[in-house]
């Protein structure tokens, strides 16, 4: 059924797919994706949505592996994670820290490149570019003007210093006054608002439910200006020398719907369709689909439908 935003379903059924989208759908080649909401639940790769102990998702990426279809995480989590993540998986490459960091072949021999769009940045610096946003002092500004709605997100509790390019944080705040403070620091930044957190578990000040449930606290990430996960997809594609119309993007947030207008095919999570922002970035989208489930029973669906389109080509 047709959402409020008025985006197509993503077939469930390979069989009743028109000639014309089935043929469209056939030739992705390249995934990339989201990974919390998106391809993952919970934080756990061996669950359905509702957390039900499940391998659906790891059967799914092998045989998209076996298909020839590369799936390349796009996330805001950062190096140590989203490496370790993609290891594990054996996924051939990730985009991390919202599209800062881009490793074009995970490996003994990893390729990768910091991504700082309108920011400058020598390769050759010894600081890196989350480095030079601290040294202005607007992170320490921001969490004193909001000082009992915001904190540093310490990406599960890895510790939020540890990031390269960008810096994570999560709560609420008034995002035009936030935007101003970081204008206000000579450096092209930005506030990128990657969606809400619904759970949090270990120390933080924001105000929760007896099980860590939250309500109405965004992840946020302050990011070189020009730098989102849209321009990192143009710039990896540009990179791997794929063709744009062989690549479909997946995800639940308004950060990933910038996406959409460098690939292919999008895909919305229908666990994100409620976020105005996301309708919003997609009001005009002609490409994009809605998953006919939430997260990572709508990502597995959705991949089901694209393999077999694949192999009745």
């Amino acid at each position: 059924m047709p959402t409020a935003l008025s985006l197509p379903t993503f077939p469930v059924d390979a069989s009743k797919v028109p000639d014309p989208m089935a043929g469209r759908l056939s030739r992705i080649k390249y995934v990339i994706s989201d990974t919390d909401n998106t391809m993952v639940s919970h934080g756990q790769a061996l669950s359905t949505t509702d957390g039900t102990p499940s391998a659906e998702l790891a059967q799914t990426l092998v045989d998209l592996r076996r298909a020839g279809v590369q799936v390349i995480p796009c996330t805001g989590r950062n190096r140590a994670m989203i490496r370790e993540d993609a290891r594990i998986l054996g996924l051939p490459g990730w985009i991390g820290e919202m599209g800062g960091v881009l490793c074009l072949h995970e490996g003994s021999d990893a390729v990768w490149h910091y991504f700082t769009a309108q920011m400058p940045f020598g390769e050759a610096c010894s600081k890196t570019p989350h480095d030079l946003i601290m040294e202005t002092g607007v992170v320490d500004r921001m969490l004193a003007r909001w000082y009992d709605c915001l904190e540093t997100y310490n990406d599960n509790n890895i510790g939020y210093q540890y990031r390269e390019v960008t810096v994570a944080l999560r709560g609420a705040v008034i995002e035009d006054e936030a935007q101003a403070m970081l204008d206000e620091t000579g450096l092209p930044l930005y506030l990128a608002d990657n969606g809400f957190v619904t759970r949090i578990t270990g120390k933080t000040i924001l105000p929760s439910f007896e099980d860590g449930r939250v309500e109405d606290v965004h992840t946020y990430h302050i990011t070189p200006r020009g730098l989102d996960k849209g321009s990192a997809a143009r710039r990896y594609i540009e990179l791997m020398g794929w063709d744009p119309a062989e690549v479909m993007a997946c995800g639940d947030s308004p950060a990933d719907c910038a996406m959409a207008g460098e690939v292919g095919t999008f895909l919305l999570m229908r666990n994100g369709i409620s976020n105005p922002k996301a309708q919003a970035a997609l009001a005009t989208a002609g490409n994009a689909f809605v998953s006919a489930q939430d997260s990572t029973d709508g990502f597995c669906q959705a991949m089901r439908t694209l393999l077999e389109l694949k192999r009745q080509a």
